[in-house]
């Protein structure tokens, strides 16, 4: 097989368990028959190349979401020149996907926690955020701090999400909850952004 149709191949899978993921929700009860045969491939040529089901769920999510953020980046732009919305409206967007596709989203955030590299979804958001927060500070905050403020942002969101339950339980707030959620991202952005709006 040559590279070109190695990649073809890879492409082929990857993009099948794609519309598998949307329509199953529910990546548990994905099996790599039913990719085989959507794909028109044998399943030992999607162990060839992916070695697990976990590996292709994972480049398979990893590709959805990086869609996602850089849509969600796009939009963010596109929405206002005032870096405070951009980074508001960047936020909403990134939780109302992960409420809409929570089996997704646990696959991403665990996956980016356990065996996390440079090119991941986290690392993605993490960009993003910290570009906005660069247009919010300038140079009135040093790069390590704006960083750290990006780390916060993101690891508090996953923390909501990953530990639901837990996060209801300490705090009253139910991140499923549209209303909730909303006040819990005003929250979090107002703790964020303290320093710029005086407070």
């Amino acid at each position: 097989m040559t590279d070109q149709a190695s990649k073809s191949t890879k492409e082929k899978i990857i993009s099948v368990t794609i519309q598998l993921i949307r329509e199953e929700k529910d990546v548990k009860k994905i099996t790599m028959r039913e990719i085989a045969k959507r794909a028109d491939l044998a399943v030992s040529v999607i162990n060839y190349h992916f070695q697990t089901k976990e590996n292709l769920i994972n480049k398979a999510v990893q590709a959805i979401i990086s869609s996602v953020v850089r849509g969600a980046a796009d939009k963010a732009k596109e929405t206002s020149d005032d870096p405070i919305i951009k980074l508001e409206n960047h936020l909403k967007q990134a939780v109302e996907f992960i409420v809409n596709n929570p089996g997704i989203a646990r696959v991403s955030i665990l996956n980016n926690l356990t065996k996390g590299s440079i090119d991941d979804n986290s690392y993605q958001v993490f960009n993003s955020i910290y570009a906005i927060l660069k247009e919010i500070f300038g140079d009135s905050k040093e790069e390590i701090t704006l960083k750290m403020m990006a780390h916060q942002q993101l690891a508090t969101v996953q923390v909501m999400f990953l530990r639901s339950e837990v996060f209801k339980e300490q705090t009253g707030f139910d991140f499923f909850d549209a209303k909730q959620r909303e006040r819990l991202m005003d929250i979090l952005l107002n703790n964020l952004l303290c320093n710029e709006r005086g407070e």
